[in-house]
């Protein structure tokens, strides 16, 4: 809700002043132009001067650090190959796959290690990389590898944004998904009571809206696994550095990825067995 009231202002703070500045320069014409081209006029650049603000935003990122990309040829523990919408982690597991959405602004790659932590443990794990670094632009993404590969269970998951993604992916397919794996995320609809859930958070984690996590619980389906990593925060679910807002975590990003792919291995062993 934060994030569409923000947009919102954003839209009404631009078009507002793009008519503003088209009105003071209509003012000073000797010959005045029609109301209707001022206004399509202050229409035309507020919608420019959105876009070239939007591509910019965008397009400021955060970037994957080197021990995440080391991971590309770091074939010892499991593989990783570019596939056709992201890339595919695969360990020794052949009966459960992780279908994962990256968090907002922040490229894939950087997800390699927690993905390369999990497929050793025996998940295969499917990592998106989406248009513009942003799930909202490809909701549907994991679409591509369902219609490809076919295992007995399916998992998918996201962090941040983008596990807010997954869980409204699941929601609108709970006859093809068994579970969801939500780092630092909360669903933001009903989850089919058929679905399994797994939340993980840090208790160091400073850009979680905790009270919109709460305010989701109704949403959490009964077979829910909540795991609270103590001294986790937000961005080190991924390797890209530190995210503005953040808390300062007490663990390492690795240590924090240790405990996060045991719990979703797992949770993965208790969709198995269901």
């Amino acid at each position: 809700m934060k994030y569409i009231l923000l947009s919102v202002a954003a839209v009404a703070v631009v078009f507002g002043l793009s008519f503003l500045l088209t009105g003071l320069i209509r003012k000073k014409q000797k010959k005045k132009l029609p109301l209707i081209l001022h206004i399509l006029i202050s229409v035309g650049i507020g919608l420019l001067i959105f876009c070239v603000a939007g591509f910019c935003y965008l397009n400021i990122h955060y970037t994957a650090r080197e021990e995440a990309l080391a991971v590309m040829s770091d074939s010892a523990a499991a593989t990783v190959t570019e596939i056709d919408g992201g890339y595919f982690v695969d360990g020794a597991g052949q009966d459960t796959a992780l279908i994962f959405y990256p968090g907002a602004k922040v490229d894939a790659q950087a997800y390699l290690p927690l993905m390369q932590e999990i497929a050793t443990g025996g998940v295969d794990c499917f990592l998106l990389d989406l248009p513009m670094r942003m799930a909202i632009f490809d909701q549907n993404a994991a679409d591509k590898i369902m219609a490809k590969v076919e295992y007995p269970t399916v998992m998918v998951g996201g962090h941040s944004m983008g596990g807010m993604i997954a869980a409204g992916y699941a929601a609108a397919h709970k006859d093809s998904v068994d579970g969801v794996v939500l780092l630092a995320a909360y669903p933001t609809k009903p989850l089919d009571k058929s679905l399994g859930l797994l939340s993980v958070y840090g208790t160091e984690d400073k850009v979680l809206d905790r009270d919109a996590y709460e305010n989701a619980k109704a949403y959490f389906p009964s077979n829910t696994t909540e795991t609270v990593i103590d001294g986790g925060n937000h961005a080190q679910f991924g390797n890209y550095g530190a995210q503005k807002g953040d808390g300062e975590a007490a663990i390492t990003a690795k240590e924090q990825q240790r405990k996060t792919a045991y719990a979703v291995l797992r949770f993965a062993e208790t969709l198995s067995n269901r």
